[in-house]
């Protein structure tokens, strides 16, 4: 994926430390986080520029509407009379890793995508098309076969078109459908109610002895979403340490569980909402299991989703390892650190 500020030597030229300081504030804000919500890495920042990699070409799209959203909506929300404007490109091809830096045609090819796209929007390349056709709630127009330079091989494009009397490119950003694209929902008395502007990331089921006793529950429903896209509007959760790695989010007034965020090796850009606290769960249907080893046995799962143990999960080990424990067996509810003398 490959973004890049739009008219940045005219933003420069006229305020270059303001211009620089927003492009700053983008890059840990809005660009850095929507890549670690989506499980990417952000391999590389070239002024203006930037380029990151995903392993599944459905969240590096998602990252890119997700990067193109928020910085809309910061945009409309903010006093400036010159708002920083991104043009994103997402390719699917080949490259070369060089000392964490990758090169190669993949990335080249985003480059010129990002080039193609309008500002404010996005382009990808056939290939990326074939693969998120139907999946996403973006419009993306057949742009035919298109070249940056006239010395370019030619790109099948596909790229959202912005509609005349949008000021959100092509997001409609009234506040009337500003409202109504909004996720929302809240805790069982009310008094702690969020909005979210971005799609989620992943959800599922847990199975797992925490989740069982946080929810009061066999097993918890879960949908993660970009933690800078989640306000909460009037009260914020209050926060439990669930285990050295990770809080957990209720409700002082109902009990309501809330919210999961893990902390540990880094605090995550993610924050995963107990599904069933959304206005709407129904269109957040669960896509994995986890947790398994501590599944009740008096349930019978008999679905064809993905099914994993706590043990399995890569970002798990990390967390309870970077804690000193790196044995899946001394993970749980009671866990602690060792003590270190």
């Amino acid at each position: 994926m490959a973004v890049d500020v739009v008219g940045f030597a005219g933003l420069t030229s006229r305020d270059e430390d303001g211009t620089l300081a927003k492009v700053a504030k983008l890059k840990d804000e809005v660009i850095g986080m929507q890549v670690e919500a989506n499980r990417g890495r952000l391999f590389k920042s070239l002024g203006d520029g930037f380029l990151a990699e995903f392993s599944s070409t459905i969240e590096a799209v998602n990252c890119a509407v997700g990067i193109q959203r928020l910085a809309m909506l910061q945009a409309k929300r903010s006093s400036d009379d010159e708002p920083l404007v991104l043009r994103v490109g997402v390719s699917l091809g080949d490259v070369v890793v060089q000392d964490g830096d990758l090169l190669g045609n993949g990335v080249n090819t985003a480059a010129r995508l990002e080039a193609l796209a309008e500002p404010g929007g996005i382009a990808v390349s056939a290939e990326v098309m074939a693969q998120i056709r139907g999946k996403i709630d973006v419009p993306l127009e057949d742009c035919g076969h298109k070249r940056v330079k006239d010395s370019d091989m030619p790109l099948h494009v596909y790229m959202t078109k912005s509609r005349a009397g949008l000021t959100g490119g092509f997001m409609d950003l009234d506040e009337d459908a500003l409202q109504g694209s909004l996720i929302t929902g809240g805790c069982l008395c009310g008094s702690i109610r969020f909005e979210i502007s971005a799609p989620p990331i992943s959800t599922g089921f847990c199975h797992c002895s925490i989740c069982q006793k946080f929810t009061g529950s066999s097993m918890s429903t879960w949908t993660a979403f970009p933690a800078s896209t989640v306000q909460f509007l009037e009260k914020e959760p209050t926060y439990f340490a669930s285990s050295p790695i990770a809080e957990r989010g209720f409700c002082p007034t109902c009990g309501s569980s809330m919210t999961y965020r893990l902390l540990q090796p880094k605090r995550a850009a993610y924050l995963v909402i107990f599904t069933a606290n959304l206005d709407e769960p129904k269109k957040h249907a669960p896509a994995a299991h986890s947790g398994m080893e501590s599944k009740m046995p008096w349930i019978e799962i008999l679905d064809d989703l993905p099914r994993t143990r706590t043990a399995e999960s890569r970002v798990l080990q990390e967390a309870w390892t970077s804690v000193g424990l790196p044995d899946p067996k001394t993970w749980g509810p009671l866990a602690k650190p060792p003590e270190v003398f």
